[in-house]
């Protein structure tokens, strides 16, 4: 064998990746950020609702930023999902 013992990765590690490779993905909706979005998505559901027609720019700002506070969680989700 060539490489010292610190260097190979111990059995955990290879049941571990093992186990992330062959295994079935999980159910989108089940992921917790699944609901943080969902609520993020309602909210700027209400403002617009809340507008009855009218244009607010206040109203479109905040819209903006929630929206930009769901792509952030999605994003790092999606980041998080590829390193594992």
């Amino acid at each position: 064998m060539t490489g010292s013992p610190s260097s190979m990765p111990s059995p955990a590690v290879l049941a571990a990746r093992a186990a992330r490779a062959t295994a079935e993905p999980g159910d989108p909706a089940d992921h917790p950020v699944t609901g943080q979005v969902g609520e993020i998505l309602s909210e700027v559901a209400a403002i617009r609702e809340a507008g009855d027609g009218e244009f607010s720019l206040a109203a479109l700002a905040r819209q903006a930023e929630l929206l930009t506070r769901a792509h952030a969680l999605l994003s790092e989700t999606l980041e998080d999902a590829g390193r594992g």
